[in-house]
């Protein structure tokens, strides 16, 4: 596990939405981005290999545990972008 990277990620204090920190999560560009494998990955956020390789493949959705657990060990700080209602008529 590349330490340095994950100091780094998390000293960013990045800000995103969950369906951005999904994407990163589905594509495996997170992982990659902080040089783990699929295994250190799954140790990292507290979760088994198979599910990480499950929604890598497409075979599985992110669940909203692991979505919050990423976000939590890694410092990420989670938007929740505001709409707007239109009064009704």
């Amino acid at each position: 596990m590349s330490n340095e990277t994950v100091k780094k990620v998390m000293a960013e204090k990045r800000r995103m939405t969950i369906g951005q920190l999904t994407d990163l999560l589905v594509s495996g560009a997170l992982r990659r981005e902080l040089g783990m494998d699929k295994t250190e990955f799954a140790t990292l956020v507290s979760v088994m290999r198979s599910t990480i390789r499950r929604i890598e493949g497409l075979e599985a959705t992110p669940r909203m545990g692991l979505i919050f657990n990423t976000a939590a060990v890694l410092r990420i700080g989670i938007d929740f972008p505001i709409t707007e209602e239109r009064a009704k008529k």
